[in-house]
């Protein structure tokens, strides 16, 4: 949105229309339409934030013209106008997609509050709609960059991969060795589980480049000591989606796509990309979610000090059934508990790995 917010009053009345532009002329650019399809006409070919919409018109009512906005440009903001006696309609005209109403007679300080708060929600769509735009190009120019090196990539697949967690783990100190110990305890907790040594090694090499899609994520994101920003936390959980798009065209690693789309799931239906729920989520990402979490336990943070073995069981405890499976939890407590866990857990070496 460029210059002042473009307000656009509806009515076929013109003393309603005049009252509203001199209340917001001041602080907005101030548009009129006496009847309905002059409005749906400016609307088609000029860019309009917030409408003030009249429910008793002649002809296209307002009720009619609110439907075909939203048709056209849901995202512009509606505010209807109406008389003490058609409330039920302005209440109606909510579900239909109007954001709030004034009721005749109204005054300037109401007409001002509920247009600001309608300019702010626009602004903010638009704000969000700006920012996925950047991610969507630089999603788009990742994959381009790709496509040059698919061939190659297809016949040299573990090295390049292998190559691109180091670069992963020379730009973030935290991620250093930490995709090798995920793939280590996934495996260990999938052998807990039962599974064939054929699905273990496709679930160890999953989690050992479940996490590929930061190589596209800022270095200062990837470091930042502090609490990140909103826009910041969107560009982050673009990570599991630019994973899928890197490692997509390789045949080879078809079956892994599940895992590294979806290991930051949780089990309550409240992780992302996709917000799967319990079953929903393919087992094996819900393998190394827990694994993941173990070995982030284990490691100093900048916010507190690796945790001692019976406070990582007790958060897995607390987090089961929400954003742990309580199956992969009951056998990563299986293995916590082990003599061999105790010796492994405790040293700064996990599996011959070194932080």
């Amino acid at each position: 949105m460029l210059g002042r917010p473009t307000i656009l009053v509806v009515d076929d009345e013109l003393g309603p229309r005049e009252a509203f532009r001199m209340i917001l002329k001041e602080e907005y650019n101030v548009m009129s339409a006496s009847s309905g399809p002059l409005a749906l006409q400016f609307i088609s070919r000029e860019p309009v934030d917030v409408v003030i919409l009249d429910i008793k018109m002649l002809g296209m009512d307002g009720i009619e013209v609110l439907r075909e906005v939203k048709k056209q440009k849901p995202d512009v903001e509606v505010i209807m106008v109406t008389a003490y006696a058609s409330l039920e309609t302005a209440k109606e005209a909510i579900r239909y997609g109007a954001m709030d109403y004034l009721v005749k007679p109204f005054d300037r300080k109401e007409v001002e509050e509920v247009v600001k708060r309608g300019v702010s929600r626009r602004m903010s769509f638009l704000k969000n709609q700006k920012v996925m735009e950047e991610l969507k190009l630089t999603t788009e120019k990742l994959i381009d960059q790709i496509q040059g090196y698919r061939q190659k990539i297809t016949d040299n697949y573990e090295q390049t991969i292998k190559a691109l967690i180091t670069a992963i783990d020379a730009r973030d100190s935290y991620t250093k060795s930490h995709s090798d110990m995920v793939g280590a305890i996934s495996g260990l907790l999938a052998n807990q589980m039962g599974w064939s040594p054929e699905k273990v090694s496709t679930l160890e090499q999953a989690a050992l480049i479940h996490d590929i899609g930061k190589i596209a994520v800022s270095e200062a994101i990837l470091r930042k000591p502090a609490s990140l920003t909103k826009r910041e936390v969107q560009i982050m959980r673009q990570h599991p989606l630019i994973g899928v798009a890197i490692i997509s065209p390789i045949e080879l690693l078809r079956d892994i796509i599940p895992i590294v789309r979806s290991h930051h799931e949780r089990f309550d239906g409240k992780g992302y990309p996709d917000g799967l729920k319990g079953e929903e989520i393919p087992e094996g990402a819900r393998i190394v979610a827990v694994a993941d979490a173990i070995v982030a336990m284990l490691k100093d943070r900048p916010y507190r000090k690796a945790l001692a073995l019976e406070e990582i069981r007790a958060e897995l405890k607390e987090n089961s059934g929400t954003q742990f499976d309580p199956k992969v939890v009951d056998a990563a407590l299986g293995w916590l508990t082990t003599e061999e866990a105790k010796d492994r857990v405790t040293i700064p070496t996990l599996y011959g790995l070194k932080e």
